[in-house]
């Protein structure tokens, strides 16, 4: 159709017709970018929390170690302040 021609009923039948499969077509084009962006973040929020878990199950374990370690010296210390006041000498029972 030219410029300066009349458009027809069928001519703009037509003309809404592809209209609408350019339309449906870029609603397609949207809704997958948009799934791919929001696969994409959760991917990183998943890989962010995941990494942050790891750092602090390493931080619980220094605490646990720690724990048991102050633990041991308390016992010890406990052992040794007990000695003391029932005057007995170290190792005897």
């Amino acid at each position: 159709m030219k410029d300066d021609e009349i458009a027809t009923k069928q001519d703009l039948k037509e003309l809404q017709t592809r209209l609408s499969k350019d339309l449906i077509e870029m609603e397609t084009r949207i809704v997958d970018r948009l799934t791919e962006l929001t696969r994409d973040v959760e991917t990183r929020l998943l890989t962010a929390f995941h990494g942050y878990g790891k750092g602090q199950a390493a931080r619980m374990h220094v605490l646990e170690v720690s724990d048991t370690a102050t633990a041991q010296r308390l016992a010890a210390l406990e052992e040794r302040v007990l000695n003391l006041e029932t005057h007995r000498g170290p190792g005897s029972h």
